[in-house]
């Protein structure tokens, strides 16, 4: 698997894939918007504060469609692929909800 890990690595340098340097991370949520009274699926409008391995902590704002029940709650912290040179560029594992 570590084959693959590499490999698709260095696709994204060579796509310059603003995650190209991302290393193992975690975002906080700082704030979450509130759920709307209708709708399963809905848009959470979140500031989190991305940090990571060489990365200078940083609040970003972002957003994730999810149901009511895995409404992300502030203080949560989820794992996250965060770039060191961009730390607004984020791969969260928004999965992590549901646990």
């Amino acid at each position: 698997m570590e084959d693959l890990d590499d490999v698709a690595r260095q696709l994204e340098r060579l796509t310059s894939d603003p995650l190209a340097d991302a290393v193992a991370g975690s975002i906080r949520i700082l704030s979450a918007s509130e759920p709307g009274p209708r709708g399963r699926y809905q848009e959470c409008q979140l500031e989190v504060l991305a940090e990571g391995p060489g990365v200078e902590p940083t609040r970003v704002s972002t957003a994730v469609v999810t149901t009511r029940r895995h409404w992300p709650r502030v203080g949560a912290v989820l794992p996250a692929r965060v770039s060191v040179s961009d730390p607004r560029a984020l791969d969260v594992n928004w999965d992590a909800l549901a646990d």
